[in-house]
């Protein structure tokens, strides 16, 4: 049912909301590499073996795409896709941000990501921006008109990416809890959190509770990412399945005293709030075309539908529906696009 009411809604609900995205920003560029033989390589082990063995100097590669890229900048995307207005404050220093159909900031220069898409997952190279790892709420109160980053990101929704990266990120969500940011909900995807230390990352836990006095707050993660969250609060455990993805779920969730803690992976989307546990098992798809960037989609759709208060099951299967499409496509959905790959 909640695939039908999301077609329901797509179709109905369809007034603008205002969403803000921050802070990151990344010049993405797609490879396929080739063997000697000139035939593409399909999946990371043999690409790595081709690499460790070292019988030729270099590994053939072809450059297949080059796009905007960066957790805030795929949120943004996806949620002006869904028909909302977005205004994205981000490290945006090249021309291929140029053509964003919608309101942006640039605080600095792009990180550079380098992507090798195999049939089993993604490698991602990346030169880190300093400008990104040295960010902090000084730069957002820098590039706007009034000086004030709580009035630059009142929204309807925040969508808030790549905490690993910009070390200051922490520090930022502090100070915003300690204003007056005027938001209904605020949806923040970490990225992979293994890159930080546990006591970074219950320092970031302990920010979007107090965060948590001023906006609902939603931490968004995929399962790596939610048992490595899970074992920095020393709840963690062996146990796999949907029940420990919904243990792990509540325990951070109350660890951090926020709204709802959510999950996003290939087979299901689950979420724990303080009233509940729901899960919504994701669109099935073949032959994926692209996977890096999906989570970030699923947060746009999460923040949109939450934006407009629809609830948890819904909001859920929009957040999977605009991740699937993007697996299945490699562009980013409009709402005629997700009714349209629903119905088929």
């Amino acid at each position: 049912m909640s695939y039908d009411a999301l077609v329901d809604r797509l179709a109905s609900d369809d007034r603008e909301r205002r969403i803000a995205a921050f802070p990151d920003g990344s010049v993405d560029t797609y490879y396929t590499p080739f063997d000697a033989a000139g035939d593409r390589i399909a999946d990371r082990e043999t690409f790595g073996d081709r690499i460790a063995r070292g019988d030729s100097d270099s590994v053939p590669i072809e450059r297949d795409a080059r796009e905007p890229g960066g957790q805030a900048v795929n949120m943004a995307r996806q949620a002006h896709a869904l028909g909302d207005e977005p205004t994205l404050y981000g490290h945006l220093e090249d021309p291929i941000f140029d053509d964003l159909p919608f309101e942006t900031v640039s605080m600095g220069e792009p990180s550079r990501i380098s992507v090798f898409s195999f049939d089993d997952d993604d490698l991602l190279l990346s030169e880190r921006s300093s400008a990104v790892a040295n960010w902090s709420l000084a730069d957002v109160e820098a590039a706007v008109p009034s000086g004030d980053a709580g009035e630059a990101l009142a929204a309807d929704a925040v969508c808030c990416g790549n905490w690993v990266s910009a070390e200051g990120l922490t520090d930022a969500l502090e100070t915003l809890a300690e204003g007056s940011l005027e938001v209904s909900t605020f949806v923040l995807d970490p990225g992979p959190v293994n890159t930080r230390s546990d006591g970074a990352l219950l320092d970031l836990l302990e920010a979007l509770g107090e965060l948590e006095e001023t906006t609902d707050v939603v931490y968004s993660v995929n399962r790596a990412e939610l048992e490595c969250t899970a074992a920095a609060t020393g709840a963690d455990s062996d146990a796999s399945g949907i029940g420990a993805d919904l243990e792990r779920l509540e325990s951070v969730r109350e660890m951090a005293g926020i709204t709802a803690a959510v999950l996003h992976e290939t087979e299901h989307a689950a979420v724990a709030t303080r009233t509940e546990t729901t899960v919504v098992e994701n669109v099935a798809l073949e032959d994926p075309e692209r996977r890096t960037g999906a989570g970030d989609r699923f947060g746009a759709g999460l923040a949109v539908a939450r934006a407009r208060c629809w609830d948890w099951e819904t909001a859920l299967a929009l957040g999977n529906c605009a991740a699937s499409y993007y697996v299945a496509t490699g562009e980013t959905g409009t709402r005629d696009d997700l009714r349209s790959f629903l119905d088929d």
